[in-house]
């Protein structure tokens, strides 16, 4: 359970980091999962250059499967999002490569709906990391007006780079680094700006997202633009009768009903 002041402070800066939540034992099998998972996908198709990268990733595996409802997980997430929130897919990132590009800065959802639609991207990394060698660098309060606005112009799509915007370099840009060791949990806003300078290799990575109950059609549609929508759902939560993954897929279910009813 997340204390006032943490909620206070997720709301306030847009991240939190969670430290050792999984305890080493945990994370070993996790990192077990995961690693199971990567070799499957990496024997079927064979050549993979830069990285893999399998959404769905944790609802292949009943260990992986277990966080998203886990205590650790769901009671934090469900105090930062309202009632009857939704389960908005997992991914598995493994690098591939020794020395890997940038992450430029970014948001995963900018200027969406005005901001008030929260989805929430929880991170659990499988190795160390610091600011020099692949951490997670935001900008607090990004994802507030109006600071998220002047933000905008970073973001890929529309062409830009701190280089280009601002005249320095994007690792020179004033950041927070979020640096963690496996066991770690980052919690962070899907409209903050975020960026990864100095890539380990075989930096590898556990992502699951979530989201308000779409109460509308809009919220519904910005869902599905990014592959969040009930026609994304793995069959392991789609057919789920656990309680929790339950609920949290009834009301993409719901939806998916009524607009093929031509709602």
């Amino acid at each position: 359970m997340l204390t006032a002041p943490q909620k206070i402070h997720f709301e306030t800066f847009g991240f939190l980091h969670l430290q050792q939540v999984f305890p080493a034992g945990e994370m070993a099998e996790i990192i077990a999962a995961a690693e199971d998972c990567w070799q499957e996908l990496l024997a079927a198709e064979p050549g993979a250059a830069a990285a893999v990268h399998p959404a769905p990733f944790i609802e292949k595996r009943p260990r992986l499967a277990q966080l998203a409802e886990d205590d650790r997980i769901f009671l934090p997430i469900r105090q930062l999002l309202k009632p009857g929130f939704i389960w908005g897919g997992s991914e598995g990132h493994k690098s591939l490569l020794e020395d890997a590009p940038p992450h430029q800065w970014h948001c995963d959802r900018v200027g969406e709906i005005d901001l008030h639609y929260t989805r929430i991207k929880i991170m659990i990394y499988l190795q160390p990391l610091q600011r020099k060698t692949g951490a997670l660098r935001v900008l607090p309060g990004s994802h507030r007006l109006p600071f998220h606005r002047r933000l905008e112009v970073l973001q890929p799509s529309k062409g830009g780079t701190a280089s280009k915007r601002f005249g320095v370099d994007g690792a020179a840009l004033p950041f927070f680094p979020l640096e963690v060791m496996p066991g770690d949990v980052v919690v962070f806003n899907h409209y903050l700006f975020h960026s990864v300078y100095g890539k380990q290799s075989r930096r590898r990575y556990i992502a699951m997202k979530f989201a308000d109950a779409p109460e509308t059609r809009e919220h519904y549609e910005a869902l599905r633009d990014h592959g969040q929508d009930a026609s994304r759902l793995a069959d392991e939560f789609r057919y789920s009768e656990r309680p929790r993954i339950k609920g949290m897929v009834e009301k993409l279910l719901a939806w998916e009903e009524h607009l093929a009813a031509g709602g």
